[in-house]
């Protein structure tokens, strides 16, 4: 862990020094990153940050901003070079005909993701498969690009480590009622294992053709950016 940071577990860092933010609004404009706006209820498309000192940072005001929004605490959210999810926690102080005006960032969070790295995912998320020419349901645990944790409804249900998986869908829930699915065609048990619950797990790794791939990584990408925008770090 690099001096300055926290490690909140879940891949989530957090620093609150002023240095290692400044450094972050600096390369935001100097490699001309695009950041978008959260407030209760809304989330803006890209704007610019246009400019920043030790009390206020600048932003490009978004065109569908609400003119009835009051001054609150907003989180700026990006994605650096690096590919990582980033967020500054600050205040909205201002608005002016072309910009918003907040307080410098009392607090800098990163979702660290390493390439295999995994995200949890909703409460009630289930999997179907075939396994041995049966369909069973699973929970899941959580996913990554490569495969994910499913939990067994009973410890006396195996999935042997070798085993394939075929057909899987894997639905997790939304905000609307369809929620998201995604399908993988084949996966391979590559390990059982206990979670903090106590339940029976088995690692699969997926086997993925490109069109999966996109769709899975789709999925993953969004919940990086729910875990940022729901303050996992707060």
């Amino acid at each position: 862990m690099l001096s300055g940071w926290v490690d909140f577990g879940d891949g989530v860092h957090a620093t609150r020094s002023p240095q290692i933010i400044q450094q972050a609004l600096d390369a935001i404009i100097r490699q001309h990153i695009f950041c978008i706006v959260v407030a209760k209820g809304y989330e803006s498309g890209k704007v610019v940050l246009l400019e920043h000192d030790d009390h206020r940072i600048v932003l490009d005001r978004p065109t569908d901003w609400p003119a009835e929004m009051s001054p609150q605490p907003l989180r700026v959210i990006f994605k650096d070079r690096g590919q990582l999810w980033n967020k500054f926690v600050v205040d909205l102080l201002e608005v002016t005909e072309d910009s918003l005006i907040t307080s410098m960032p009392t607090k800098y969070v990163r979702l660290q993701r390493r390439d295999n790295y995994r995200v949890e995912v909703p409460r009630g998320s289930t999997v179907l498969f075939r396994h041995r020419g049966d369909l069973k349901e699973f929970g899941i645990e959580n996913i990554s690009a490569n495969g994910g944790l499913f939990v067994s409804p009973s410890r006396r249900i195996n999935l042997p480590v070798g085993d394939m998986l075929t057909d899987i869908v894997m639905h997790f829930p939304a905000d609307d009622k369809q929620g998201v699915e995604v399908r993988i065609g084949e996966g391979r048990v590559v390990r059982s294992c206990d979670n903090d619950r106590r339940e029976l797990c088995f690692g699969v790794q997926f086997l993925i053709k490109n069109r999966e791939e996109k769709d899975l990584m789709q999925y993953v990408r969004q919940r990086e950016r729910e875990m940022l925008r729901k303050g996992m770090a707060d």
